[in-house]
């Protein structure tokens, strides 16, 4: 019976840092995408129906938004609801390491074919010389 006991106890403790993680990491990734798409916390929360608290009290981890304001922010950053909500951050990156590469990748979406093509070509190039 104690060893149900203490199971309960680590079981609860390890979903209780995991929404933790959840949250932040969801935190981090919305401000991310924000800023990228140069909106202030006002005018996401005009564009979710929220109040800029929410957008705040979101940004630093503090509330987790519903199904529906997620399926909103995924449509409002033209992103997949699964890159919104994939939470595999890799701890070995710096913070403005993956906000570098959060940056990059939302400008990449942006790009039409042509402007694609030749960034693919330089990359190519790049890499060539640099590795």
């Amino acid at each position: 019976m104690k060893s149900v006991y203490w199971i309960n106890i680590i079981f609860q403790h390890k979903v209780s840092n995991m929404k933790e993680y959840i949250k932040k990491s969801l935190a981090f990734k919305i401000k991310a995408l924000r800023e990228s798409s140069n909106l202030t916390q006002e005018d996401l929360a005009s564009k979710c129906n929220v109040s800029w608290r929410t957008i705040s009290n979101l940004e630093r981890g503090l509330v987790v938004p519903d199904l529906l304001m997620i399926i909103q922010m995924s449509k409002i950053f033209n992103t997949k609801i699964d890159d919104l909500l994939n939470l595999k951050i890799d701890s070995s990156k710096s913070k403005s390491r993956l906000e570098r590469e959060q940056f990059l990748i939302e400008k990449i979406k942006t790009l039409n074919d042509k402007s694609l093509d030749f960034l693919l070509d330089e990359l190519i190039l790049i890499f060539k010389h640099f590795n």
